[in-house]
């Protein structure tokens, strides 16, 4: 990048970045457009860290569109552009008592999108599967019976590199340069008619972002978007601009042993021979299928007593998985007793506190993408359309399923958006 001024920089090549960068420049083939980030390759940050896992079961109309347009997208990618997206329709089982409030979200959903439901009859044929904790811990926990299920048909696992890559290879196609290994310090914000004067910008003068200090110099380009998920409060809070987000710590813990490996690599609910992600009725607890390990990838958002604290190298709890995951995880599934955790990790969600919903908005030549809260793959593509509407002043974005969304709904002057309550 020495010595050239791209039209545009886009700052981290996480999912939100790259399909940011994707959309902006196919609709806009003219723009010189540069993608860098701090890591050496692509999707390094909180996307290698996810759960891995698509959904269109959410409450809020918006992200609704947003999921179901995103797993549309990539399910023709890969089945009629014959890319491998490591896409699965093995669904989300959310094991429910009759009193739990998400059977109400469940039925309101079935009829916009496939949700099959299940009664405890079908549900006693599952060997595995203990409907009924019992014992002074069960107590203690306060563990409610399972007593129905509802199956997203429309969800799965799914690989985010690959995911990523797609965007990757495409981006370079259409002759995106990269940048990695690029860490940036600082986003610097000058005025548009500088004075030399020591001190600007003044409260008078019109402002800009001028350039980026980075590990590599000083970068300068005409606008810039910000993709840089739980990074990015550091990065605009020297600036008086608010991010919006903050930082909720995640972890996952891979478990093995004989008796996961034959449930894992066996489902009674879809065609895919493989065992749901499921979601407990307790706290939100999951197990996501790891069929290439034989595993279960166990976890939990967690929030009451998880801090907002943030560590550049965040490291997953064993105590966290003992004596929380697993205490809830094991009266639901015994078959994890004497299981082994044989890898783990923890990363961050980027949590819009207040409606569980990206923000899309610019300010001055700076657009800034964040606040997946958790979801960033599987609206990944919705909202890389987003952004490049937002980056080229549209009124209205048009998803890969065709509905068309105000792009004001995920800025911050004039959004009206409903809480989303189904956060995973």
């Amino acid at each position: 990048m020495t010595g050239s001024k791209p039209d545009l920089i886009v700052i981290g090549a996480g999912i939100v970045g790259l399909s940011s960068a994707y959309y902006i420049k196919k609709l806009n083939p003219d723009l010189d457009i540069t993608v860098i980030d701090r890591a050496p390759t692509i999707a390094q940050g909180n996307t290698a860290r996810s759960a891995a896992g698509f959904r269109d079961l959410f409450t809020s109309d918006i992200n609704f569109e947003l999921s179901h347009s995103t797993m549309q997208f990539f399910r023709d990618v890969q089945k009629k552009n014959k890319y491998d997206l490591g896409m699965k329709f093995v669904g989300y089982l959310f094991l429910m008592g009759k009193h739990d409030k998400r059977v109400e979200y469940m039925e309101s959903l079935s009829k916009k999108t496939g949700v099959r439901f299940y009664d405890e009859k079908d549900l006693k044929s599952l060997d595995y599967l203990n409907l009924s904790p019992a014992g002074e811990n069960s107590g203690i926990m306060n563990l409610p019976d399972i007593e129905l299920a509802a199956l997203g048909q429309n969800c799965g696992i799914i690989d985010p590199g690959l995911v990523c890559n797609f965007y990757y290879e495409e981006l370079r196609k259409l002759g995106v340069s990269f940048s990695f290994n690029t860490d940036v310090q600082m986003v610097r914000l000058s005025p548009v008619k500088p004075l030399d004067y020591p001190g600007e910008p003044f409260l008078w003068q019109d402002k800009t972002i001028s350039s980026l200090k980075t590990n590599k110099g000083e970068l300068n380009g005409e606008q810039y978007l910000l993709a840089t998920d739980v990074w990015t409060t550091g990065l605009t809070d020297p600036l008086g601009i608010d991010s919006h987000i903050r930082p909720k710590k995640r972890q996952v813990f891979q478990v093995s042993g004989d008796k996961i490996r034959d449930v894992v690599l066996s489902s009674p609910f879809t065609d895919e021979r493989i065992f749901p992600f499921t979601i407990l009725p307790k706290e939100g607890v999951y197990l996501r299928p790891a069929a290439q390990e034989k595993s279960f990838w166990v976890g939990v958002a967690d929030d009451i007593g998880r801090d907002f604290s943030f560590s550049e190298n965040p490291e997953a709890e064993d105590d966290f998985y003992n004596m929380s995951i697993y205490q809830i995880a094991n009266s639901y599934f015994p078959i994890l007793e004497g299981a082994r955790v044989t890898a783990k990790w923890a990363g961050y969600y980027s949590y819009n506190t207040i409606d569980k919903t990206p923000f899309i908005f610019r300010s001055m030549n700076l657009v800034i993408a964040t606040g997946t809260s958790g979801s960033g793959i599987l609206k990944g593509d919705g909202i890389g359309r987003f952004t490049e509407a937002v980056f080229s002043g549209k009124d209205k974005v048009q998803l890969y399923n065709g509905s068309e969304i105000e792009t004001s709904s995920l800025g911050v002057d004039y959004r009206m958006i409903d809480k989303e309550k189904i956060i995973l």
